[in-house]
């Protein structure tokens, strides 16, 4: 059957965790746009507001749920079903980790991070599969980062829990992708976003400079001499849960400007 949507998300219903961040906010920002109905998820009720304020749109709604507890989880999807039906879409975009070696990071930040991201996403992905498989398919899609393919020492947290995200999206998508559900991952490398942002504090506290020149040294090592906006890591989101994306499943797709280097 030809799919005859318009967009690539037209009357699609859409979950975007993490929704109230610099990339999360992007992404349901971008599938509004293509006219999905988008839920917003977070923990904090006024965040999540702020956000769908500064966002605009009345195809994006709001519902407070924390991914880091499996019953929140259940209960927001089970009301996300009473309310429209269906989900078509699941964006994971929520969960971040400090800048820490291996002798720094403590028991608590690895849980925090590792219950956040990966847990989150094996939460997120259990509760939605069985409703899309009833329905013939879906499309899921993990925001993880390039720290999978190229661990860093200062960020040795994010380095294992991108390479747990990547490798539960890829197992995931064998059997999924059975039932008609597409699972895939993005990448992204440095982007400019509010959480970048503090990152930068702690780096240029950890080598006795400031965070604009240490941006500006991260920037100028790109290939493109520039971070990532929010809205190209959507643009890629955007292109995977497309009818054009039909036959990417288990792939991931670094969106970086070629800042990283393995292959």
């Amino acid at each position: 059957m030809t799919d005859t949507r318009t967009t690539s998300t037209d009357q699609d219903i859409a979950v975007v965790s993490g929704a109230t961040g610099g990339m999360g906010g992007a992404i349901a920002a971008r599938l509004a746009a293509d006219g999905a109905t988008v839920i917003m998820l977070g923990r904090d009720a006024g965040r999540l507001a702020a956000a769908r304020e500064r966002l605009g749109g009345d195809r994006l709604e709001t519902l407070v749920a924390d991914i880091g507890d499996s019953a929140a989880v259940d209960a927001a999807v089970a009301e996300i079903l009473a309310r429209h039906g269906r989900i078509d879409i699941l964006v994971h975009a929520a969960g971040d980790g400090p800048v820490a070696s291996v002798t720094e990071a403590t028991d608590a930040q690895w849980q925090s991070t590792v219950n956040g991201k990966v847990i989150g996403a094996v939460r997120l992905v259990r509760a939605v599969a069985p409703g899309m498989a009833e329905r013939g398919g879906g499309r899921i899609v993990l925001v993880n980062g390039i720290f999978r393919k190229e661990p860093d020492p200062l960020f040795v947290i994010n380095s294992v829990v991108n390479a747990g995200v990547g490798a539960f999206a890829k197992a995931v998508s064998r059997d999924l992708g059975r039932q008609g559900i597409r699972v895939n991952t993005v990448d992204p490398g440095a982007t400019d976003t509010p959480l970048w942002g503090r990152i930068l504090d702690d780096l240029a506290a950890r080598f006795g400079s400031t965070a604009e020149q240490v941006g500006k040294d991260v920037a100028a090592a790109n290939p493109s001499g520039r971070l990532n906006t929010p809205e190209e890591i959507a643009d890629a989101v955007a292109f995977l849960v497309s009818p054009a994306a039909a036959r990417i499943n288990g792939a991931s797709i670094t969106v970086d400007g070629g800042e990283s280097v393995s292959m």
